[in-house]
């Protein structure tokens, strides 16, 4: 705009300073001065026209209904000179060829607007010639340029001076224009001293490193400070705004990495400012407003710039040279852009890196390695896919450290960032869950956490807990008097047992095992409003005939927790097929320490609890149709049954040690995911599966009990059971510990 406003300026100035000379011209020179006759025809027909022509109304180009109007006005300025020339002589010929000349440009220009499309574009040949013609040849300058030596000839032929002095104005007004050019200089000049003006030549382009990368070679020995803006003058292509990253050497001088992007239009604009570069292409170091460089994230962001994609990036994995490792860390989130979208990646591992400059000089630099996560979608809040890689030397930029404030459906958050990761909880149990690692890092309250999602969203849950963890942390869900007197009844159900000669149905297994059906009839029954059941397989003597029975005796064992647990589990498959097929979450079995309920075929108590394990397993794999699935808690993945684990479509990997725990949990969450495991801290875990909100294994930090129930149960209340005063106090969640151990040894 300022630029546009500058050029109207100069035009009327040049119109008034050469309007002027004109008729000083006219006055001094020609002989009879300033009166209006054939010797004045040049002035105020001509030069008249011409400026006021092709400073004022068609300095740029000469529409159709423009060259009518010279050409008319040129026109008339012929037949007013054909009354002092002698008719039939040679100027009398001259002159009527230029009448018919205009007249003919007249009458064209007037068909063409007659003709021509009001809207939409013209297709017919002759007429766009006709239009083509007539903006070319109407223009003030060529029909005056023709009038004014038609003039000279005819009038002024026969004196010398006036012939000079009235060709030399037409050159300084046609072709040599030194007033516009006079008061271009002068502008530039002035914009030598504005905002953007040159402080320092850096130094020559040393290196291309395309995309986007050249290496400066430095010029002196003062440090260029990262983000210091330049233009990058390049001879043989288009210039450049650079941005000053990191130093990467030295050969003949210190090597400046500086990164490039398109120079934004108001810059642009203004380069002419900055003086010609010679020999080599160039980086000018350069100031600028802020609002010059709002456009670029490089400078806007160049306090999270971290460093640039190289070579070997795939669609799962960024690698990026580290130019600040500020801030970095193992799980922090990073960004870089592909194509439209500013994609999220995770760090999973680092590496340092070495290269030789020149000679001996060598160059030593960190490499990064992120996980893609994908792009985050602010209504959806989760991640969405992005299925390209982004481009070599691209930046990348670290995300800014936020405070985390749980959501009431997210079950932890990516370290240092607001972003936070959910589950679908009901496919979380159709489709089975593992919570998995070492003791003592939270598993147990993650679980804890589930199984309180779960009981919110409606779907009952079993827990089969050997440490009775649960009945305390989630005593809010169970009424004690139902519960104790529920207990009661199997413990009593599971006492005694008589011999019988069918040796399957000695012993008190079939009583215990009647009991518990009817028990989780009624708990499943959609009417019951009791969402928990917790037993603790432990508590439970059971006995089954160990042989055939002599003299109405029979030797008794009684059933391990593994075969209580398998009583559980297909009475739980049972009640489910009773209600029939159903497309989501139903019931839930946890399996909390599930190394001792369904351990592995070689880390079997007792020989019957192999077959126990495969009941489990049996009813697991049979369940999803019917709504059942199970939670699956476990300090020892090697000692769980592959049958179930296998089938756990939701894997939290925690802190792990084994080597055969990291090598199954490589299958499912990728072998850099499972390097990291050992290092995980507490309450950290790598979460993968078909009921994360992320399609790809993440690293997350974990919800902390009391931030988790204060957010939570705001949104979920706790519902008073049948039997409960509806006023009861619930305990307050600050008053629980963050952190348990598990109990149980084996």
């Amino acid at each position: 705009m300022e630029a546009t406003r500058r050029q109207t300026r100069n035009r009327v100035v040049s119109l008034i300073v050469y309007a002027v000379a004109l008729a000083l011209i006219q006055y001094n020179v020609v002989s009879s001065g300033l009166i209006p006759n054939e010797n004045a025809i040049w002035l105020y027909s001509g030069f008249a026209s011409l400026l006021f022509g092709s400073r004022l109304l068609n300095p740029h180009f000469t529409p159709p209904a423009d060259a009518a109007t010279n050409a008319f006005m040129a026109l008339a300025a012929l037949v007013a000179g054909s009354l002092v020339v002698a008719q039939g002589s040679i100027d009398a010929v001259l002159l009527w060829i230029l009448v018919v000349f205009c007249a003919s440009i007249c009458c064209v220009s007037i068909v063409v607007l007659l003709l021509r499309p009001q809207i939409g574009a013209e297709t017919r040949p002759l007429v766009r010639l006709a239009d083509k013609a007539v903006r070319g040849l109407g223009s003030p300058n060529v029909i005056f340029t023709i009038v004014i030596l038609l003039c000279v000839w005819l009038f002024h032929r026969t004196r010398a001076e006036e012939v000079v002095a009235i060709l030399s104005a037409w050159a300084m007004i046609v072709v040599l224009r030194p007033i516009e050019s006079i008061m271009g200089f002068f502008d530039w000049a002035g914009e030598q001293w504005e905002t953007l003006r040159t402080d320092q030549v850096i130094g020559p382009i040393a290196a291309y490193q395309s995309p986007g990368i050249v290496l400066v070679r430095q010029l002196g020995d003062n440090t260029v400070l990262r983000g210091t803006p330049m233009v990058v003058v390049d001879n043989n292509g288009p210039w450049m705004l650079g941005v000053a990253l990191n130093y990467v050497g030295r050969d003949e001088g210190n090597l400046l990495r500086v990164l490039t992007v398109r120079l934004p239009g108001g810059l642009k604009n203004r380069m002419g400012k900055l003086p010609e570069s010679r020999g080599a292409g160039m980086a000018v170091a350069l100031s600028a407003t802020a609002e010059e460089l709002a456009d670029v994230p490089a400078i806007q962001w160049i306090n999270r710039l971290c460093g640039v994609v190289v070579s070997d990036t795939n669609l799962d994995y960024v690698l990026f040279e580290v130019t600040e490792d500020r801030g970095l860390a193992e799980g922090r989130l990073v960004e870089a852009r592909i194509g439209d979208h500013h994609v999220i990646f995770q760090i999973i591992d680092g590496l340092t890196r070495e290269e030789i400059v020149q000679q001996k000089n060598t160059y030593g630099y960190a490499r990064a390695k992120a996980r893609k996560i994908g792009r985050w979608d602010a209504d959806e809040r989760k991640f969405l896919p992005v299925k390209w890689i982004p481009r070599i030397n691209a930046p990348v930029f670290l995300l800014e450290a936020d405070d985390h404030a749980v959501a009431p459906n997210s079950i932890g958050h990516f370290p240092s960032t607001n972003f936070g990761v959910s589950l679908n909880i009901s496919e979380a149990v159709t489709h089975n869950t593992a919570v998995l690692g070492i003791l003592g890092i939270g598993k147990s309250y993650l679980a804890i956490e589930l199984v309180e999602r779960m009981i919110a969203n409606g779907i009952k849950v079993i827990c089969l807990d050997l440490t009775n963890q649960y009945a305390d942390l989630l005593a809010e869900f169970i009424d004690p008097d139902y519960e104790a007197d529920r207990r009661q009844e199997l413990v009593a159900a599971g006492q005694g047992g008589v011999a019988h000669q069918n040796q399957e149905q000695g012993g008190s297994h079939l009583a215990f095992r009647a009991l518990v059906a009817e028990q989780l009839r009624a708990f499943v029954d959609p009417a019951e409003q009791r969402r928990l059941r917790v037993f603790n397989p432990a508590q439970f003597e059971v006995t089954r005939q160990a042989g055939g029975m002599f003299q109405g005796n029979a030797n008794m064992a009684t059933l391990t927790p593994t075969e209580i647990t398998a009583i559980i589990s297909d009475a739980a498959l049972t009640v489910c097929q009773e209600l029939g097929m159903i497309d989501r979450a139903r019931v839930c079995l946890v399996y909390e320490e599930a190394h001792s309920l369904v351990p592995e075929w070689n880390s079997v108590v007792a020989e019957g609890d192999k077959a126990a394990t495969a009941r489990s397993a049996r009813a697991i794999l049979q369940g999803r149709k019917y709504g059942l699935g199970c939670l699956l808690i476990t300090q020892r993945t090697a000692n769980v049954t592959k049958t179930i684990l296998n089938q756990c479509n939701t894997i939290f990997a925690m802190r792990t040690f084994d080597d055969t725990g990291k090598e199954f949990l490589s299958n499912y969450i990728g072998r850099d995911y499972a390097g990291m495991l050992p290092s995980l801290e507490a309450r950290h875990a790598v979460v993968f599966g078909k009921s994360s909100s992320c399609e790809n294994p993440v690293l997350v930090r974990l919800n902390d009990r009391h931030l988790f129930l204060n957010a939570f149960r705001a949104q979920f209340p706790v519902q008073p059971l049948i039997g409960q005063a509806a006023d009861q106090a619930a305990p307050k969640p600050g008053a629980l510990a963050d952190e348990i151990e598990d109990e149980i040894p084996f």
